[in-house]
């Protein structure tokens, strides 16, 4: 039996309206070529604002981009850095092209991707500039939140920013965006994309371009310099190990091979001592012999008359 709309609360029946346009919109959200002046022009400049970005918004999208870009191999999705997305724009009732900073789609085809096929859209704010700032953080997350983007992150990049990530993830029964708290350790655990975890540095770790640290299945996600920094130290690692494990196999031999000579040497010396001893006794007997063969001569000389001066 079918609820009469009648029976609705105001609230109810605003949120039935969202859904429903939400899936208009979606429905009128279709994949096609990008425009080809799309692709031309600076990287991460906001030609609509003349607002270029700053060393740490470079630096932070350089470095996360590319922690992101070998999660994204491992899962089998594609990146896009500051590339053309086709998302709907309600107020002008048509689909528009936006440069997320950066996002993750499951997407073939970047030439046509859409937002509807984003998995993780960031956006790494500019603060220097307070339109830019205001377009990064409250126009960019609606856009998102318009588009149904699963996840979206606001990331400040200055290190000595006290403000760090902001994350939603979208309420599809709401239809909008939840802010997401993060908890005592500041992290991020994505639902879109499964064993990504992003998680703020503590204030005196962070440096330009570095205020977040990827994880990803539980092991934690290096740039290409640090993971061949960390296999380096991994190598001499287990080459000290297993010298370290040689020379205590050598000592043990060699341990052994003095213990082996001394007990050699002790048994020497024990049957040298054994055959001292028996030849004492011998020598004992053999004088004790002589003597009395000695007795019994003289008794048998004394016997027959004769004595010996």
């Amino acid at each position: 039996m079918m609820t009469s709309t009648a029976t609705l609360t105001r609230p109810q029946t605003e949120l039935l309206q969202r859904r429903a346009a939400h899936r208009q919109m979606r429905a009128r959200l279709i994949e096609k070529p990008h425009p080809e002046d799309a692709t031309v022009g600076t990287p991460y400049y906001d030609e609509e604002l003349d607002v270029a970005q700053s060393p740490a918004h470079h630096k932070t999208v350089q470095k996360l981009g590319e922690l992101l870009d070998r999660v994204a191999a491992w899962e089998g999705l594609q990146s896009l850095g500051d590339n053309p997305v086709w998302y709907w724009d309600a107020d002008e009732d048509c689909q528009r092209i936006l440069y997320p900073d950066y996002a993750l789609t499951d997407a073939e085809n970047l030439g046509s991707v859409t937002a509807k096929s984003l998995l993780l859209a960031i956006e790494v704010v500019t603060t220097t500039h307070r339109r830019k700032e205001e377009k990064d953080t409250i126009k960019m997350r609606n856009w998102n939140e318009l588009n149904a983007v699963p996840e979206f992150l606001l990331l400040y990049p200055e290190p000595d920013d006290p403000r760090g990530l902001i994350a939603y993830r979208y309420n599809k029964d709401q239809v909008a965006y939840e802010n997401l708290p993060l908890g005592p350790r500041r992290r991020f655990v994505s639902q879109a994309i499964d064993g990504l975890v992003i998680e703020e540095l503590a204030p005196d770790a962070r440096s330009v371009g570095r205020k977040l640290r990827v994880f990803y299945r539980g092991e934690e996600v290096r740039d290409a310099d640090a993971a061949d920094r960390l296999a380096l130290q991994q190598s001499q690692a287990r080459e000290a190990a297993d010298r370290r494990a040689l020379q205590e196999a050598q000592a043990r031999e060699a341990a052994d091979r003095r213990a082996l000579q001394e007990a050699q040497a002790r048994e020497a010396a024990e049957h040298h001592a054994a055959a001292a001893e028996q030849r004492a006794r011998e020598e004992a007997q053999a004088r004790m012999a002589a003597e009395q063969q000695t007795q019994r001569a003289l008794a048998l000389l004394e016997k027959a008359g004769i004595k010996l001066d």
